[in-house]
């Protein structure tokens, strides 16, 4: 099992490390609750001294950690409901900002991050802000937006429109 301390209000903690080798030490309560693969791991004694995470890089584990430490707090389970309000302005102002004005990458890392420790209430986060940024695009802006290259000829394009013309009423 992962090696625990005590921190300075009692509460035991565990280091995290990312894939760029920058290591955070959190408060192993309110991982477990976030994340299932940080509980899996803790639960099935997996974690050794440091927990690695290969899949996300330090300065977006800063951003889930900040996430989990807002909405799990004291091992609390998030409240997340089907209109993704927490029903805490604070904590949904939170989200806004912590979403809003960051680039496509980052946004994209963060929810691969958020899949990856099974953060379920992030990922639905990232997934609404990316769904949101599709809403009233065309085909091509989708392509634009996410460096797609239509390797389509005319012809495939036009049997894919009319099998599936109820897509583009």
């Amino acid at each position: 099992m992962a090696t625990t301390t005590s921190s300075s209000s009692g509460e035991t903690a565990v280091t995290l490390r990312s894939s760029d080798g920058e290591e955070m030490v959190v408060e192993a309560d309110t991982m477990a609750a976030a994340s299932v693969l940080i509980k899996n791991m803790l639960e099935d004694g997996l974690a050794g001294d440091v927990i690695p995470l290969p899949e996300v890089k330090g300065r977006i584990l800063a951003r889930v950690v900040d996430y989990c430490n807002r909405h799990y707090a004291d091992g609390a389970e998030a409240h997340v409901s089907s209109t993704f309000s927490s029903g805490d302005p604070e904590l949904d102002r939170f989200d806004a900002d912590l979403v809003s004005g960051i680039d496509q990458d980052t946004l994209f890392d963060l929810l691969i991050a958020a899949n990856y420790l099974e953060v379920q209430g992030l990922l639905d986060l990232t997934c609404k802000t990316v769904a949101g940024q599709l809403v009233g695009k065309t085909v091509e802006d989708m392509r634009n937006h996410f460096n797609i290259v239509n390797d389509y000829t005319k012809e495939e394009e036009e049997e894919v429109r009319t099998q599936n013309a109820w897509a583009f009423e």
